[in-house]
């Protein structure tokens, strides 16, 4: 049973983009394609797995890693919480590390704190056999793929005598890996030593600030406070970081320059990166369309269980679904996945309009339920696909309100990813729960069109590296407004749009920018919009904030900052956000709030699972 551990049955591809275990009955899987930068894989138990943003700031030092190194090689940290040498591999996940690895890789091994639990037969080993002899498949499997592998002692929890010394806590685990390290001659990292040597300098009150010690109200993940003396903090977690580090180099077990040391203004509570779900949780996949198991998303998100921790991936293949699509409150971590190559791939369209009346009779439908798609569940993502309500304003010139919305954004927490928005008045609702309630959405590298205040709402939301189009209403003067915000004043920040551009066939000085919405009246609706470092075309108007319904621009938070191209000047008419602010109003500040949200860090090298190497992989 041992050695069939280290094979494994996934395809690395399955492993890292998070797919269900594939079907090979026999033989080893592919090889991956060649990875262009070496990967530091850590496998081990909690202390050193990567958590996701609702366990913020409790971290592993794997998760920390990568903040200590250089762009020579990256960081995979597939650690599982709980996991003894013995479940990891019984569980498969050791082979699915295996057929991750390629030559010049490096496999860091840490386990220890659940041998221990020899109570739990599924978990617990013994440190002079089977402990060694499990942690001898993870040296064979790093063999096999031609990487490192290198052995770390379990790190020491915070345990002090009455008279302040600190204790050792693992018995005689962290001797038998020494051994281990002895025979099979593989580089040893004594993790147990120094992190005991450390504990022992910071003493049980500084320890404090290093375990997961958090007082009531401190976190809004924790409100009730936490003590734990085994897990980190973000700051603990990358002093292990460092001890790691520090061991690495002492053998030396890695190239010399790979690693170096943090700046000393370094924030690990900013600087670490918390995922969504943490790296060596795999998503229940659902498939739509082309024989998939549903045949519109709608059943999908029906099936997809409420109140979930763990994310639901629909997968969509290439086709035009007609339909309304709901997600509820209760649904939430919901992920929509074109499978085309392109967003015009995979269209979600209806054409509902604010005036279309309700087949049961009861009244229209209203703006918000014209939505083509409407997100009420927090945690949303999607990627590679389009929204689009193609109701046709020319054939119901008869109707009062035509606004049509093709989706409608209320939970917080959203990122959307090569997306395209279609529409013409009221494309895109970015909205929240209720007034004064922040919800947060972040749209990356996508495409917004529509004419009247096609982005509006009362949302928090980032729009990086978008194109913005208007869509030409055929006047002279006046072919409608970008935005139309209507964020409550007590919330700092409503819409960002940074490295945009903004595009239109539309007539010269045509288009605005914005223009302040107070739904019903409401006094407390104060919009703020920046427009930062964006390329605006010709069609954006010298004057490019206006009224609305009585209410002035100039009561509104309308700026602009450092943009270009033909439609961008500095007049008395244009606000620009003075540069002593510009540090507030980054896309970091706008997505924080309370809980430290950074959905921008995914993907970067701070990333202990970066999204590179999981397709790549």
């Amino acid at each position: 049973m041992l050695a069939s551990a280290a094979t494994g049955a996934l395809t690395a591809a399955a492993v890292l983009a998070g797919a269900g275990p594939a079907a090979h009955a026999a033989g080893r899987p592919p090889a991956a394609p060649r990875r262009n930068r070496p990967v530091i894989f850590v496998v081990g138990d909690s202390t050193s797995s990567a958590y996701q943003h609702s366990e913020r700031p409790r971290a592993g030092w794997g998760q920390a890693l990568p903040l200590l190194l250089g762009p020579q090689a990256q960081v995979f940290d597939y650690a599982w919480s709980g996991a003894s040498s013995k479940s990891y591999a019984d569980a498969g996940l050791l082979g699915e590390v295996a057929g991750a690895l390629q030559p010049g890789d490096y496999l860091l091994i840490s386990f220890g704190h659940n041998d221990e639990k020899v109570e739990d037969p599924s978990r617990g080993t013994d440190p002079q056999t089977t402990f060694k002899e499990y942690l001898g498949t993870y040296l064979d499997a790093a063999s096999a793929a031609r990487a490192t592998a290198v052995l770390v002692t379990p790190v020491e929890r915070r345990r002090f005598s009455a008279l302040g010394v600190a204790q050792d806590t693992h018995g005689a685990y962290p001797q038998a890996v020494r051994e281990l390290a002895a025979a099979r001659g593989v580089p040893l990292v004594d993790l147990t030593a120094s992190s005991k040597e450390l504990w022992q300098q910071l003493g049980p009150e500084g320890t404090t600030t290093h375990f997961l010690h958090t007082a009531p109200g401190q976190y809004p993940q924790y409100p009730d406070g936490v003590t734990d003396n085994t897990h980190f903090q973000a700051q603990g977690a990358l002093a292990v970081a460092q001890l790691v580090v520090a061991g690495l180099k002492a053998q030396p077990a890695a190239p010399p320059g790979w690693f170096r040391e943090p700046g000393g203004t370094l924030d690990p509570l900013a600087a670490i990166y918390w995922p969504s779900e943490r790296p060596v949780d795999k998503p229940l996949v659902l498939t739509v369309g082309n024989g998939g198991q549903f045949t519109t998303v709608q059943a999908a998100v029906d099936s997809a269980p409420a109140n979930s921790s763990r994310r639901t991936e629909i997968r969509i293949a290439p086709g035009t679904y007609r339909g309304l699509i709901r997600v509820p409150a209760n649904k939430s971590r919901i992920s929509f996945v074109g499978l085309g190559k392109a967003p015009e791939d995979v269209v979600l369209v209806y054409n509902n309009a604010s005036g279309t009346a309700k087949p049961d009779g009861s009244g229209p439908y209203g703006t918000g339920g014209s939505a083509s798609v409407r997100i009420d569940g927090p945690d949303f993502t999607a990627r590679n696909l389009t929204f689009s309500n193609d109701f046709d304003e020319a054939a119901n010139q008869d109707m009062k309100n035509r606004q049509a919305v093709a989706l409608f954004l209320a939970g917080d927490r959203a990122v959307l990813t090569n997306v395209r928005c279609l529409g013409n008045q009221d494309t895109l609702l970015v909205d929240s729960p209720a007034r004064g309630v922040q919800a947060r959405s972040l749209f990356q590298d996508s495409y917004i069109e529509g004419d009247v205040d096609f982005i509006f709402g009362r949302g928090t939301a980032v729009f990086a590296g978008c194109t913005i189009r208007s869509l030409d209403r055929g006047s002279a003067t006046n072919n409608g407004y970008v935005s139309a915000g209507s964020v409550n004043k007590d919330i700092k920040h409503g819409y960002l749009f940074t490295q945009c551009r903004f595009v239109s066939d539309a007539a010269s000085a045509s288009v605005h920018l914005g223009r302040p919405w107070h739904p019903g009246g409401d006094p407390d609706a104060i919009a703020q919009v920046l427009v930062r470092d964006s390329w605006l075309g010709a069609h954006i108007s010298g004057s490019p904030w206006t009224d609305m319904s009585g209410f002035s621009w100039r009561e509104a938070r309308f700026h602009e900052f450092n943009n270009n191209g033909p439609g961008s000047r500095t007049t008395p008419d244009r606000p620009q956000l003075p540069p002593s602010l510009a540090a507030d109003f980054t896309t970091e500040a706008y997505l924080r709030g309370t809980d430290g949200w950074a959905p921008q860090l995914s993907g970067t090298p701070v990333d202990s699972a970066p999204l590179n190497l999981v397709r790549q992989a």
